[in-house]
């Protein structure tokens, strides 16, 4: 019986998660506007860790967001198109280019982050009724529920390799 109750109130937790997961799945989904500017949240996502990281090159990116060069590099020749990110080509390696954010890029970065400083000041403030035990105390249960949706994951992958 107890057990039960346990469970039931672990599949509220579950639940609750996956009602953030959707929320942040739409988030993502969204054009955002950034002071007129409309952007995809992996554009705005880009713009950022190139303003974050100027000079960085298309494969630190890459590697940074887990994506393939080549999703990569598609999505920052759509910037540079836009113009709002330029690369020059690496002093010390012909074969890197550099990327740095134009003048309408770094006012899109700076817009992007005034934004997401709201975002994160409404939720950090919305947070106040808990304690920071609470607060570690949440920390500790998503890491133990990420190391155990990793392994989830792992699982899926090798049953979908195993496809006859």
């Amino acid at each position: 019986m107890e057990n039960e109750h346990r469970y039931d109130l672990f599949m509220k937790l579950i639940d609750e998660f996956d009602q953030g997961c959707d929320l942040t799945e739409e988030y993502d989904a969204l054009l955002h506007n950034y002071n007129g500017t409309i952007l995809f949240q992996a554009e705005s996502q880009m713009i950022k860790m190139i303003g974050n990281h100027p000079g960085i090159t298309a494969s630190e990116i890459s590697k940074s967001f887990g994506k393939t060069g080549s999703a990569s590099s598609q999505l920052i020749r759509k910037l540079k198109e836009k113009g709002w990110v330029r690369q020059e080509r690496n002093q010390e390696n012909n074969r890197l280019y550099n990327l740095y954010l134009t003048e309408s890029g770094s006012e899109i970065y700076e817009n992007h982050r005034q934004f997401e400083e709201r975002c994160y000041q409404r939720t950090f403030h919305s947070l106040d009724r808990f304690s920071d035990e609470d607060l570690n105390t949440y920390i500790a249960i998503q890491r133990h529920l990420n190391a155990t949706f990793h392994m989830d994951v792992e699982e899926s992958r090798n049953l979908g390799t195993k496809r006859r």
